[in-house]
């Protein structure tokens, strides 16, 4: 199984050594584009929650001032605030009215009966680009867990290529003390010792070169991480595991979530359709009111009264505005279906492309390990002949050269190895299963 696998493939070593699922989960708590996808579903769920509020009364306090002349608005006013008397219809007032003032105070609540459905379209809308916003988060979070894969394999490479050049240099030691007491004997030449004392030089080079390696590949991991780590090791990885590919492709289908983001993007684009289409449909509102009109200061009660309120009302683009607005959704709509059969056709490419490296890496891993033991053989041979006067200390040096590339190259394969697994996984969209 690809996720158990992943889980044991670590084991301790040194004394603080980081597993692999702590370094992922610094990753996800620290990483700045997770925090800013977090913010983005915040506001996707205030979105919802705005959409939600829609169905519910919208309560209204106003209060407006007005000063006029105007016989209509004057007498009007004068009527609101009660003060109408006889005198008020003589025909020379009424059209030559004094300036009035007027304040008017207007508490009430309307109410949505039916807008053509924007409002469940409304709440449609922000319930798909919530869920896609989700599926877009987690996508996110395995695009970072691959990050960290990567990193940490890095540094494990880093780590064992100290071990390979210790051993490596531990050999030319040991070539260069034979070296000398072949000379000591007479067996073998000055130039010999010297070619060996070289060796050893540059097997020390490899060895500091690859410390300072290891330290740059964890310096890298504390920054796909997101956070200082201080002093620490990484985790030596077992033997790369046969795994189960069967049925990859459809898991991919089933459980990637980018894609199933997209399928909630299209489907916005129908709802926005929707909404389009909605503003052609009756529209059917409710409302009811109390008013205060005053003379003299606001909030108050010379004249007052109630208004209660029911309407119905059609619109019609003649331009037929809305309408090719809405085509245009729709058009999008399709646009973007089309993109998710491009994009399953991609995560069937990739699955088959992860699936290739993974056997490809196995079977160089395989390789490798047969020439490490294949060069173990001819140093072995070429100590003896060398021992005995048949050979040179070129030709042993050249063997160990050999042996030395074949460890390099068996434990970047190895590495290798587990990179194809983790990248199967995150075709797959399985990758943070492995926390489990």
């Amino acid at each position: 199984m690809i996720l158990v696998a992943l889980v044991l493939m670590f084991g301790f070593v040194f004394g603080r050594e980081l597993k692999l699922t702590e370094l992922i989960q610094y990753a996800l708590e620290n990483n700045r584009e997770l925090k800013a996808f977090e913010r983005e579903l915040e506001a996707g769920k205030f979105e919802l929650r705005s959409a939600k509020g829609a169905y519910l009364p919208r309560f209204k306090l106003e209060e407006t001032f007005t000063r006029t002349d105007i016989p209509a608005y004057s007498f009007m006013s004068r009527l609101n605030q009660k003060r109408i008397t006889l005198q008020d219809f003589d025909p020379n007032r009424l059209n030559n009215p004094k300036a009035i003032n007027n304040f008017e105070t207007k508490v009430g609540f309307e109410i949505p009966i039916w807008l053509g459905g924007k409002v469940q379209i409304g709440e449609r809308i922000a319930r798909l680009n919530l869920s896609a916003l989700e599926y877009e988060y987690f996508r996110k979070k395995e695009e970072i867990a691959l990050k960290v894969y990567d990193a940490y394999l890095n540094a494990v490479l880093a780590k064992k290529a100290i071990e390979v050049s210790e051993q490596a240099l531990k050999d030319a030691m040991e070539h260069q003390r034979l070296a000398e007491e072949m000379h000591r004997v007479g067996i073998a030449l000055l130039s010999d010792v010297l070619r060996a004392k070289v060796y050893v030089e540059q097997a020390k080079e490899r060895l500091n070169a690859s410390k300072k390696d290891y330290e740059v590949a964890k310096r890298a991991l504390e920054i796909v991480v997101g956070t200082e780590l201080g002093k620490f090791d990484v985790e030596d990885i077992k033997e790369c595991p046969m795994i189960e590919v069967k049925d990859s492709k459809e898991t991919a289908l089933q459980r990637r979530k980018d894609l199933k983001a997209m399928r909630k993007r299209a489907e916005l684009f129908g709802e926005y359709y929707n909404l389009e289409v909605s503003n052609n449909l009756p529209q059917v509102y409710a409302g009811a009111f109390y008013f205060l009109n005053s003379k003299d200061h606001p909030f108050g009660a010379d004249g007052k009264g109630y208004m209660l309120m029911l309407g119905v009302s059609l619109t019609f683009d003649t331009g037929l505005s809305t309408l090719n607005k809405a085509r245009a959704h729709l058009e999008r709509k399709r646009a973007m279906e089309e993109r998710i059969k491009g994009m399953e056709d991609l995560i069937g490419f990739e699955v088959d492309r992860a699936i290739a490296e993974y056997h490809k890496t196995l079977s160089a891993l395989s390789s490798a390990k047969e020439r490490v033991r294949a060069s173990k053989e001819v140093v072995r041979v070429m100590e003896v002949r060398y021992k005995n006067g048949l050979a040179r200390m070129v030709d042993l040096l050249d063997a160990q050269t050999q042996l030395d590339m074949a460890r390099f190259e068996e434990i970047k394969a190895l590495t290798e190895c587990w990179k194809t697994i983790a990248q199967l996984n995150y075709s797959m969209g399985t990758i943070l299963e492995v926390k489990k």
